[in-house]
């Protein structure tokens, strides 16, 4: 289904965030063919029942995992039950602007293979980072850059707002840890021409943080792991 859009979201207690989210995916889609698919890690506040509310009105499909938790495992299992061939991933808690996947997806439809909803290219502006989670964000994104040097292609990889076509991820083994699923996209998948969009990063609109201390290890683990099954590992030890 080409012209079909499927949008992945991984969720655990963004009750209260899912109907304005849905609404106004759907007011952004308005005369498009598209899907959402809540991927849900079990939310004891309720989340999967509220998202399961909204499919009476939008096209909305639940998935829960009682067995596995985690933002970039969630959204790989989404990839499963997508049905679409433009695929797009986002957060739930309206941080990431509903109204920009019709930017994303239109970059697609232009002739690029990946496209990213970017913090910091021209024209983007971060509300919804303090100064903390931008050192965070920044330096993170300098070890990306500077142990995979696939990710270099865009200027924020630690973005969780990203479209693609599946082709791109047909036949890639993904093994994300932590938060940071583009940057498996990145470095597993096949792809070429890659493109940016400026976004307004919001104020969080709903539910709490999840990024801690173990999410940052988590985050080191990922590389690690992304190096040594990309061939980096070996190429890094034997420039040292």
């Amino acid at each position: 289904m080409s012209d079909l859009i499927s949008i992945i979201i991984p969720t655990y207690d963004e009750s209260k965030v899912i109907e304005p989210l849905v609404n106004r995916i759907h007011a952004a889609l308005a005369g498009r063919s598209y899907e959402i698919v809540v991927v849900d890690d079990d939310s004891p506040d309720g989340t999967a029942a509220a998202a399961r509310l909204m499919s009476g009105r939008c096209p909305v499909k639940v998935v829960v995992r009682t067995a596995e938790k985690g933002l970039a495992t969630a959204v790989v299992e989404g990839f499963k039950h997508a049905s679409g061939d433009l695929i797009v991933v986002m957060d739930a808690d309206l941080q990431h602007p509903p109204e920009a996947i019709g930017g994303l997806v239109g970059q697609l439809e232009n002739g690029a293979d990946v496209a990213v909803a970017s913090r910091y290219v021209p024209g983007a502006y971060v509300p919804g980072l303090n100064t903390l989670r931008k050192l965070i964000s920044r330096g993170a994104t300098a070890i990306a850059h500077l142990m995979l040097p696939q990710s270099r292609v865009v200027s924020d990889p630690m973005c969780g707002f990203f479209a693609f076509h599946r082709g791109v991820i047909d036949g890639a083994k993904l093994h994300p840890l932590g938060f940071k699923i583009l940057l498996e996209v990145l470095v597993r998948g096949r792809y070429g021409k890659v493109a940016e969009i400026p976004i307004t990063f919001n104020e969080r609109g709903g539910g709490e943080s999840k990024l801690d201390l173990r999410q940052q290890c988590e985050y080191l683990k990922h590389v690690l792991s992304l190096m040594k099954r990309s061939g980096e590992l070996k190429r890094f030890l034997s420039f040292c």
